[in-house]
């Protein structure tokens, strides 16, 4: 009889199936006892395209090489610790790739052309012009500079109007008649201000859609408290009036034109 010793079953789910059992079988591989019946082969829905098979035949390929029990369970520890930077770099970066994982060591990046991909610049990670580009703004851009102005200019006014005194009580001082405001209300009006020409001319149009989403968001939030009346700290009266039907109007313009559904639309019509 041969002492030849036949590959467990878990082993063959944790590295990939039956066709590497038989290819270890050929090559008189000796299987380590069997590991966690816990699998990694979920990793290869999260990644684009045909990366999360190379993802997981590189993964095969280094385990297969190791009879050492312990070594594989470390090798299996390593690649589930990359998952996350696996994941992100992937869908970050233009060009995707995985280095095999050390023994005992997280994931070490994915390399082309002498980059190493797992240090994404910041505009690849956080939508932060590096360096301006040439270009015509989109519709959202426009419409960052365009509120971030208008309401920087509230602020200014309001300002003039309230002064520096009462800054967190009711007044009854009213942008134009109809915004009522305190000194509170126009340190916001000048934060959001300075917020939205951030957006235009220092993100990205993917990073200021996504500002301007979370602002949309908070001004939603914030029209339906004060219809409410819990808006006194900004001298905003509860109910129908200036204050929240500009809130309301401001948050549904800034999700649908500053989140960019206006500027897909025109992508997609130029495309066609």
């Amino acid at each position: 009889m041969s002492d030849h010793k036949a590959p467990v079953a878990r082993d063959s789910e944790i590295l990939g199936g039956t066709d590497l059992r038989d290819r270890q079988a050929m090559a008189g591989f000796r299987p380590a006892p069997a590991l966690k019946s816990s699998s990694l082969r979920w990793v290869r829905s999260l990644l684009p395209g045909d990366e999360g098979g190379a993802w997981r035949a590189e993964m095969i390929s280094c385990l297969s090489e190791t009879t050492d029990p312990a070594l594989r369970r470390q090798y299996v520890r390593s690649y589930r610790r990359s998952v996350p930077q696996l994941v992100w770099t992937s869908w970050t970066s233009g060009v995707r790739g995985v280095a095999p994982a050390p023994m005992g060591a997280g994931f070490s990046g994915a390399d082309w052309n002498g980059i190493d991909l797992s240090f994404a610049s910041p505009e690849d990670k956080f939508g932060i012009k590096v360096q301006s580009k040439p270009g015509a703004r989109t519709i959202d851009q426009k419409y960052s500079v365009l509120l971030g102005l208008v309401v920087l200019v509230l602020g200014i006014l309001g300002f003039i109007l309230t002064g520096f005194t009462n800054f967190t009580e009711m007044t009854n001082h009213a942008v134009f008649g109809l915004f009522q405001t305190n000194g509170f209300h126009n340190v916001v009006y000048l934060i959001l201000g300075v917020f939205w020409l951030l957006g235009a001319f220092a993100l990205t149009p993917p990073g200021n859609q996504g500002m301007n989403i979370a602002v949309g968001g908070a001004l939603l939030l914030v029209a339906v408290l004060g219809f409410l009346g819990y808006w006194s700290l900004l001298s905003i009266p509860p109910g129908v009036n200036g204050d929240n039907i500009l809130d309301l109007a401001v948050a549904i313009a800034t999700l649908i034109v500053g989140g960019g559904l206006l500027s897909a639309g025109g992508r997609r019509s130029t495309t066609a």
